[in-house]
């Protein structure tokens, strides 16, 4: 059988990732050539890709191994080693799960006295890979480098008769920390103690040369009696100067999409700073019972880390000390250089703050006495007071409306001779762009809601050209519901044609709109979203009934190079001219 070439297989892959759906079958058939292993292997990638709940949870290198495996790979029940011994000295219980190259067993050692361990052994199907033994045995390599309390210890290593390698780890009794985070965040006490004992153990990890690059919550144990914290799941570690072999494919990335960092996405230099940036995503999770970013793609994913966190913790979480929330976004930084320099470090500081928090708050013993002698008096001044409101309530106009607002913005990416030249930069609108150059539109709001984007390109003989840009079939499932503070982003759309305006509406609606929610379904079944007939005359004319009714105010800025639409409706509407030349 053919060993895939992992290296190639990534290669394309991400090379896959910056063309344009519609065209990546074709760039992907011609770069995998006759290789119809490696076309195989690809594709299923980007498959993966499109049902993002899956891909962004799942580590990279697990989706190269076992989902992208050809059919009939995947180890068959017979080949478990249920009931059987290993060496003579592993009497094996019975299968905990199956993940990333291997399966993981619970075992009994013999000459222990029947202790508990955990067995780790290579998928059969990958037996003759040798990507997937040379970075299982680097996990073997990275944790007998590692002597920590905090750190899962490797107890014995070897192999089957097969040739199949295998690794024996202690049994940690407990859950994993992605089981206790409560939708409402940790306990703060509790949070300040786990995050100081991750922090620990990545500096003992990292002193020792080796980055983890799969920190998660999924991958952190949390002891059942003492609450005591042990990282798991080294098989996709980056291990310097390895006596196996090199670590790290050059310019891919590796790791768990939601719990990567910047440079992990873009396929950058692995560091220490990687794993920081991976806690402080874990230190945000714990405090506030959710995660900073919901992306939909990795691509948009990096979007957001290169923005900044858009909704601070203590938004979510107003108990939280203001200091704690400055040390988490730090370490969320963009930039590597603004994090801090060690794990130990931000664990040691941020659960100091939170316990200082819990301190001040004992310390306030004067506070129910200070209460208790001024009872008397605060009840009066409250009847008092009511009464006054009371009578200005009634006299008071009823209160304005919210207002409401959403902010867009283009990434533009110019060309030249049909080709992409320079990094592609952010833009509020306001510039003239050249015939060629293609953006994509963003769109979010700090409001949970529906938003649509359609085209109207330049009049076409006695008709105008109306195209759904979002929703589409592929994004978001074809609805057009999102979040709060969740971005949205179209395809590239390319200025075309003479000297004009592209012109774009931009709705966000509190509801769904049923115009255009009628129209959606048409328009997914056209070529590129196009509207025609009944519906492009329903929309024309809804769309300009819209614009005269609803009052909005665009505001564009410079420093930000975005573009907020505010207005006191349900419903606003904007349309987006952009100039190209």
């Amino acid at each position: 059988m053919k060993v895939p070439n992992w290296d190639r297989i990534q290669e394309i892959y991400h090379a896959a990732l910056e063309v344009p759906r519609s065209e990546r079958s074709s760039f992907v058939a011609k770069a995998a050539a006759d290789d119809s292993r490696l076309l195989h292997k690809v594709n299923a990638l980007l498959a993966a890709d499109n049902s993002p709940n899956e891909f962004l949870q799942t580590p990279v290198f697990e989706l190269g191994s076992i989902s992208l495996a050809e059919p009939g790979l995947t180890d068959p029940p017979a080949d478990s080693l249920e009931g059987m011994k290993i060496d003579g000295r592993y009497l094996v219980d019975r299968k905990l799960n199956s993940g990333g190259h291997g399966v993981v067993y619970l075992a009994r050692a013999l000459d222990l006295h029947g202790k508990l361990v955990v067995v780790k052994v290579l998928l059969t199907s990958l037996l003759h890979d040798s990507y997937a033994r040379q970075k299982f045995k680097q996990e073997a390599e990275a944790l007998s480098r590692i002597d920590h309390p905090g750190v899962i210890g490797i107890i014995d290593a070897g192999e089957l008769i097969d040739g199949r390698p295998y690794i024996v780890m202690r049994f940690i009794e407990g859950e994993t920390l992605n089981a206790q985070i409560p939708a409402e965040g940790m306990n703060l006490e509790r949070a300040a103690s786990i995050l100081k004992q991750i922090g620990e153990a990545l500096d003992h990890v990292h002193e020792k040369g080796i980055f983890h690059r799969d920190l998660k919550p999924l991958n952190i144990m949390v002891k059942d009696d003492s609450d005591a914290v042990v990282l798991i799941d080294f098989s996709i570690a980056k291990v310097k100067d390895s006596v196996v072999g090199p670590s790290t494919v050059s310019g891919v990335s590796v790791g768990t999409v939601l719990y990567m960092s910047p440079e992990q996405l873009s396929g950058q230099k692995v560091t220490a700073a990687c794993d920081i940036y991976s806690m402080g995503l874990i230190a945000y999770e714990m405090l506030t019972g959710r995660r900073p970013f919901n992306p939909a793609s990795a691509a948009q994913l990096l979007e957001m880390q290169r923005a900044g966190v858009k909704v601070k913790p203590i938004s979510l979480r107003p108990s939280l000390p203001r200091r704690a929330q400055t040390m988490i976004l730090r370490t969320l930084s963009f930039s590597p250089q603004s994090r801090y320099k060690s794990a130990g470090e931000f664990g040691n500081d941020l659960a100091g703050v939170l316990g200082n928090e819990k301190e001040v708050h004992q310390n306030r013993w004067w506070i129910p006495i200070a209460r208790k002698q001024i009872a008397f008096i605060c009840a009066l001044v409250i009847l008092l007071g009511l009464a006054v409101i009371g009578i200005l309530l009634l006299r008071r106009p009823p209160p304005p409306p919210p207002t409401r607002s959403f902010t867009y913005y283009l990434t533009v990416q110019k060309t030249r001779d049909g080709k992409d030249y320079q990094e592609p930069f952010k833009s509020n609108g306001e510039d003239i762009f050249d015939s060629g150059d293609k953006f994509r539109l963003t769109v979010s709001s700090p409001e949970p809601g529906y938003v649509y984007v359609i085209s109207e390109s330049a009049p076409a003989s006695r008709d105008t050209s109306f195209t759904m840009v979002y929703p589409t079939p592929i994004q978001n499932s074809g609805s057009a519901t999102v979040g709060a503070n969740q971005p949205i982003q179209s395809d590239w759309i390319t200025f075309q044609g003479p000297e004009g305006d592209e012109n774009l509406w931009i709705l966000w609606s509190i509801s769904p709109v049923s115009q255009l929610e009628s129209v959606k379904t048409e328009a997914f079944t056209q070529t590129r979203g196009g509207l025609i007939g009944n519906s492009l005359l329903e929309v024309k004319e809804f769309l300009r009934i819209k614009q005269s009714e609803v009052e909005v105010r665009v505001t564009h800025y410079k420093s930000s190079q975005t573009a907020v639409v505010r207005g006191k409706n349900d419903l606003l509407v904007t349309l987006a001219q952009f100039k190209h030349r």
